[in-house]
């Protein structure tokens, strides 16, 4: 049963367990991430960012945990040597897969292997969106031609939502130092997107993305923070979200009901491009301290 107002996402549950079934079947096999997206009938940017924040984990640590978790499995129930369950689960040695099985259980495979030896495993997950429409999210959608940006670059991690540290230290260290006053002196005359988070090129594999902080480029470079890097977003349309509190936490609370609650049932999917994050002049620890998330969209695809 669900409560009042509350509503099912049948659509979406079906796309992401479509794209589950596809890893639970690989788990001995390399996944291809774009074939994991088209079972979802997604982009493979929006399948990660969904997966993330819906499971609460990552694709690539929700497939390591589940391979490891197959093998601690394989270890207690057969005979087979470990060097064999290694290689068939796609470590690249013993070594490599007795590192990967410790971090996760706190002892080596063969210790695994001893009589009494209990282990707490990862189940296969099984995705049920519940939209509970409790609260309403303010949003325009807007097209835009393509911006040409400049800024300070971070390479951070979904893994163990590490971004949610590292972005917000990010900021800090680029305030302490004076870079961000540099940054807000090159802001080129009639900008109106100020210094802004920019995420881009998230790496399945890998799980890390580009964490920019900038601004539109300027014909005079000359006033720049040592160490800039170019992005360009491309033309098209964009969502657009209203994010009221103090920071970090209320626009990481924003992207998360983007992706939780919006995208199910917009009609729309992230078109791959880079995200940004326009703040505003103001105390940004006040509740009602006001920014903005804007997120490339064009209209979902249907399986």
């Amino acid at each position: 049963m669900f409560a009042p107002g509350e509503v099912r996402c049948v659509d979406w549950q079906q796309r992401l367990n479509a794209a589950l079934d596809y890893i639970e079947d690989g788990l001995e096999e390399e996944i291809d991430w774009t074939e994991a997206a088209r079972r979802a009938s997604c982009s493979t940017f929006h399948l990660l960012r969904m997966f993330e924040i819906v499971a609460g984990v990552s694709a690539a640590d929700y497939l390591r945990r589940r391979r490891l978790s197959r093998a601690a499995l394989e270890l207690t129930t057969s005979d087979e040597k470990v060097i064999d369950l290694a290689l068939r689960l796609g470590y690249d040695s013993p070594d490599a897969f007795a590192r990967a099985f410790k971090r996760e259980f706190g002892i080596t495979p063969r210790e695994a292997r001893e009589p009494g030896i209990r282990l707490k495993t990862w189940p296969r997950l099984s995705f049920e969106i519940v939209l509970k429409g409790d609260t309403h999210m303010d949003f325009r959608v807007e097209s835009r031609e393509a911006m040409d940006l400049t800024g300070l670059k971070l390479t951070t991690t979904i893994e163990d939502g590490r971004q949610l540290q590292e972005v917000p230290a990010f900021w800090d260290r680029t305030r302490r130092s004076g870079d961000l006053a540099k940054l807000e002196r090159s802001i080129p005359a009639g900008s109106k997107l100020g210094v802004a988070g920019v995420c881009a090129d998230m790496d399945a594999d890998s799980q890390e993305f580009s964490y920019l902080i900038a601004i539109e480029a300027p014909r005079d470079r000359s006033n720049l923070p040592a160490g800039c890097v170019d992005i360009r977003t491309g033309s098209g349309v964009w969502a657009i979200f209203e994010s009221r509190g103090p920071l970090p936490g209320a626009i990481q609370d924003t992207i998360r009901r983007i992706y939780a609650e919006w995208f199910p049932t917009s009609g729309y999917e992230h078109a791959g491009g880079p995200e940004l994050e326009v703040y505003t002049k103001g105390d940004q620890d006040s509740p009602d301290y006001y920014c903005e998330v804007w997120i490339p969209v064009v209209k979902a695809a249907r399986g």
